[in-house]
């Protein structure tokens, strides 16, 4: 598959919103006294004080939306010094990019893509979690148990339990251990696990037949997919789906 970026909606509403509603009627506001007409967009927004005199309105975007978008963007990026160097066209046994730029280039759009897209999947499942659910788990023996709030939970609970026990109970639905995406999904953590935590014997000069951190990255699959294929799983048990999941512009097949 051939990664290409989406094209520009003509679509106002961007994707990426976390989330936005329209006014059923006229309405005026009681502060300013200016009248907003029926249809008017409301959207949730945040405000950032740049100076003590100066703030910046920005809608209020989903985090792992922008995280995907970006990690898309890196893969593709990736995908094109990859593609304008010809290696996987060639038929000659040893190839090389075109430059250092282009190989040093290509590793970390490659390194952005994994590290982003890992992490929009850990802010989906932390906000998937309800602010009053509570899970009850074992501590420390197989008699007592333990309620941790939503707080603890993104804290302390690891990402596969999230995935494994958490999100399955609060949707109801299956765990995804086991499955297809289960495997894109250990495979992408162990890579981007490597990232984050390198060792030193992990990044060394090497023969091919030495599983480095670089064949890792090297040889990654397309880390927005493989994540939004576990994004999916969860969010086919939902009965009110993220509104960017529904308008997600790249292709997954």
């Amino acid at each position: 598959m051939k990664p290409v970026a989406p094209s520009k909606s003509l679509i106002s509403n961007d994707w990426r919103l976390q989330t936005f509603t329209y006014l059923t009627e006229d309405w005026v506001s009681p502060w300013s006294g200016v009248m907003s007409p029926k249809g008017t967009r409301i959207t949730v927004s945040s405000i950032i004080s740049l100076t003590k005199k100066k703030q910046l309105t920005i809608p209020l975007p989903n985090a792992s939306a922008l995280l995907l978008n970006s990690s898309a963007l890196a893969f593709i990026a990736a995908r094109k010094i990859r593609d304008r160097s010809g290696i996987d066209k060639t038929l000659h046994h040893e190839v090389n990019f075109s430059s250092d730029e282009d190989a040093f280039d290509y590793v970390e759009k490659m390194i952005e893509s994994i590290v982003l897209a890992f992490t929009a999947l850990e802010a989906f499942v932390n906000e998937t979690i309800p602010s009053d659910y509570f899970y009850a788990r074992h501590h420390r023996s197989d008699v007592v148990l333990e309620a941790a709030s939503k707080q603890t939970i993104e804290r302390y609970t690891s990402l596969d339990e999230k995935l494994t026990n958490v999100l399955p109970e609060i949707l109801r639905c299956a765990s995804p251990k086991g499955g297809r995406c289960w495997h894109g999904y250990k495979h992408l953590k162990s890579v981007r696990d490597r990232i984050i935590h390198m060792k030193t014997d992990d990044r060394r000069s090497s023969g091919s037949e030495v599983d480095t951190v670089w064949k890792a990255i090297i040889l990654a699959p397309a880390p927005h997919i493989a994540i939004k294929t576990v994004i999916d799983h969860f969010v086919s048990a939902m009965k009110e789906k993220p509104y960017w999941h529904q308008h997600f512009p790249y292709s997954t097949s």
